[in-house]
């Protein structure tokens, strides 16, 4: 065999080789396997968190603890021989639950506690000090609670006054105090702008037991980061008057301010259960009877409170 004949013959046993062999590589398969791992994994993206759960006083253990409030306070309402508000609100969840919650009555000396927190802006503004000195005029004199009336001194200091105003419910220490806004008609005036955002006649200021949850609510949340805030509270704590919703179960467990005129007895407090709650009452009948109808109330949501509140 010639040279050229056996370079053909080896290059056609190559080229056989190459094509029969089964060894032979799938590219179609290598190409696909290829691009599937240049194909960048697909990811899954996971759906966005919900940023808000449904609010506490509305999941349907607190609604029907909110119902058992709401039911005893109608119940109790419907049992008193006169006009009665009551507002209840959970420090805890904002929840507020009223039973004639925007009937108005005589404010009485409930007035007394933002006439004290105002007192207090106007010392923490710089328009007046603790112990700048106030002196008594006849006009300041008014018969009613307090020790001032028992032993009249020519000045007080603004310290004092405010403590009397609370403590006392002293009227001659109200009336002195509301001087410092110019007299009373523009204490009332600048009180229930601030507070209410609403106008007053001056010789029939009233509340609703809404507007007096309003203001306890302000007391109670900013008493944290305003240490006279803190002192009222504490003023409210030890006042003289151990009755309506001092009771012998919430004795020293309640901060609270009574109110009295003719058959309007009030008292509006914040009661310290392990999840405190502000209760507003007000009431307008024969005789007392609102006092023992306020601590029958108070001791009632204080039972529901401390025992039935929803547990997380």
């Amino acid at each position: 065999m010639t040279l050229y004949g056996m370079i053909f013959s080896i290059c056609f046993f190559l080229i056989v080789s190459f094509f029969f062999s089964t060894h032979t590589v799938d590219y179609a398969y290598e190409t696909k396997t290829s691009e599937k791992k240049n194909i960048p994994e697909e990811k899954t993206i996971p759906s966005p968190e919900k940023t808000s759960e449904t609010p506490p006083e509305e999941t349907p253990e607190f609604v029907a603890f909110y119902n058992k409030i709401e039911q005893t306070l109608t119940q109790s309402a419907e049992l008193f021989k006169g006009d009665v508000g009551i507002t209840y609100v959970d420090l805890t969840t904002g929840k507020q639950v009223s039973i004639n919650g925007t009937k108005e009555f005589y404010s009485a000396s409930t007035i007394k506690v933002p006439l004290a927190m105002m007192i207090a802006d106007k010392v923490q503004a710089g328009t007046l000090k603790w112990d700048d000195e106030l002196s008594y005029t006849p006009k300041n004199y008014e018969e009613g609670t307090g020790i001032i009336i028992n032993n009249i001194q020519p000045k007080y200091s603004v310290r004092t006054l405010q403590e009397y105003n609370i403590t006392y419910s002293d009227n001659i220490a109200k009336n002195m105090l509301y001087d410092t806004f110019g007299d009373s008609v523009k204490a009332k005036q600048a009180l229930y702008a601030h507070f209410l955002q609403r106008e007053t006649d001056w010789d029939d200021a009233k509340f609703t037991s809404e507007d007096a949850a309003k203001i306890l609510s302000i007391l109670y949340e900013e008493k944290a980061t305003n240490q006279e805030y803190q002192t009222i509270y504490n003023y409210m704590k030890h006042t003289v008057f151990h009755e309506r919703m001092e009771t012998p179960t919430t004795s020293g467990k309640v901060a609270h301010k009574i109110g009295s005129y003719a058959g309007n007895l009030h008292d509006i407090g914040i009661l310290e259960t392990e999840h405190p709650f502000i209760l507003t009452v007000f009431t307008n009948g024969q005789t007392d009877a609102g006092i023992s109808f306020i601590a029958t109330v108070t001791d009632q949501l204080w039972a529901i409170q401390s025992n039935d509140y929803p547990q997380k």
